[in-house]
């Protein structure tokens, strides 16, 4: 394929640290190792000082007169005058949008195709969910959404969930599931001295230690994780001291959180962190045996795949996204119902042998199915197939004008 200059944008990405934005920037460097030019449009993140300097591609970030600061989101009549102005001076041959509730990926939209008539991708990587006024917001997007070429979605439960989101727009527009992608040279498992460090850095001996990391919301649900280790202990017939809880993450539900530590005993086993850089996070994938994901609006979430290429099995829900990641019962176990999902980890508990099997069968998953050489493949063969949909339709369109002329 030749080479592509692309434009990926959302109102998400650094200094916020989330999934999309660790999959947009991997995106970005994963294009440009493919001998493509990537550039992301962004807003200026006012409030948290943005570093730009080590990246290897551009970033453009255009301020904007209305700026939420609890969402992150920018947008302003000028922001999109200059948004234009730059795609003047820059000629894309495409533009991927992630997030389909990002205002400012919407608007970039627009201006690709509806002024630019440039084609565009957009990658769905969460679920609508139930917003207040959601029948506006959803009458909303799909009006918004019209100039959008071809969908992407992360997961199969969130292709589903675009379907019935977009509407009629579906007859016309592909929906392709395509999940994040990992990389698996950096995402590894331990070498044993690697693992040992990890663990003696937090303070583990023994313990069979259980990992969540992640924002402390109500989607994640991380507040219930305190109620389904208790049952789960008591499932196995296990004494508390056998197990270590290790969490990371803040949020509106950490003081929650923090409270059913205390009501259920958790807390005097387990170690509490707050935010931590994501390079970080790799020596606590090290230290840990089992990965937690309580979530049922887990899209297709980053920490599984770490968790994966790390070797470690994940305990999740089957309502999420994990479905389309974790295989039930080879890489780890996922559930119904928070009864489910202790009577799953317990099960983990009591037999260490499947453990270790799981954590080797989700890392062979991981390098085969989701590592960046094999997603990229499937993002360019969107790309490719949208930029031929979209001469097809330009070559059918000055037909018809000729044919009107001549008329």
């Amino acid at each position: 394929m030749e080479s592509l200059r692309i434009a990926l944008a959302s109102d998400w990405f650094y200094p916020k640290v989330g999934g999309i934005e660790a999959h947009m920037d991997e995106l970005a460097r994963n294009l440009l190792k493919a001998g493509h030019e990537p550039y992301v449009i962004t807003h200026d993140y006012r409030y948290m000082q943005p570093y730009d300097g080590g990246f290897p591609y551009p970033i453009k970030r255009f301020p904007a007169t209305f700026y939420i600061r609890r969402y992150h989101i920018s947008l302003s009549p000028t922001q999109l005058i200059r948004i234009n102005e730059f795609y003047k001076s820059v000629t894309f041959d495409i533009t991927h949008i992630h997030s389909i509730y990002s205002p400012l990926a919407i608007a970039v939209a627009n201006v690709s195709r509806g002024v630019r008539d440039i084609p565009v991708v957009a990658t769905n990587h969460s679920f609508f969910g139930n917003p207040p006024m959601a029948s506006f917001f959803r009458w909303e997007l799909r009006r918004s959404l019209k100039r959008v070429d071809h969908f992407i979605a992360v997961s199969t439960p969130v292709a589903r969930d675009t379907a019935e989101l977009i509407g009629d727009l579906r007859k016309e527009r592909p929906i392709t599931v395509i999940p994040n992608g990992i990389d698996t040279e950096t995402w590894r498992p331990p070498e044993e001295e690697e693992r040992m460090r990890a663990r003696e850095k937090l303070g583990v001996g023994d313990e069979i230690v259980l990992f969540y990391v992640g924002r402390m919301t109500g989607r994640k649900m991380a507040h219930r994780l305190p109620f389904v280790i208790k049952r789960a202990l008591e499932l196995a017939g296990m004494e508390k001291d056998r197990v270590r809880f290790v969490a990371v993450g803040e949020g509106d539900k950490r003081p929650e959180f923090e409270e059913n530590l205390r009501k259920t005993g958790i807390g005097e086993i387990t170690s509490l962190f707050g935010f931590l850089p994501r390079k970080r996070l790799k020596e606590f994938y090290w230290a840990s045996d089992i990965v937690l994901m309580p979530g049922i609006l887990e899209a297709f979430p980053v920490v599984g795949l770490e968790a994966m290429a790390s070797g470690r099995p994940i305990v999740g829900r089957r309502e999420s996204g994990l479905s389309d990641m974790v295989i039930d019962g080879l890489t780890g176990y996922l559930a119904r119902s928070e009864e489910e999902l202790a009577e799953r980890l317990a099960l983990l508990l009591e037999d260490y042998e499947l453990v270790e099997k799981m954590g080797i069968a989700g890392r062979e998953r991981a390098e085969r199915c989701f590592s960046w050489e094999n997603i990229l493949k499937r993002i360019l063969r969107v790309y490719k197939n949208t930029l031929d949909r979209a001469e097809e339709f330009d070559r059918k369109y000055l037909l018809y004008r000729l044919s009107r002329e001549l008329g």
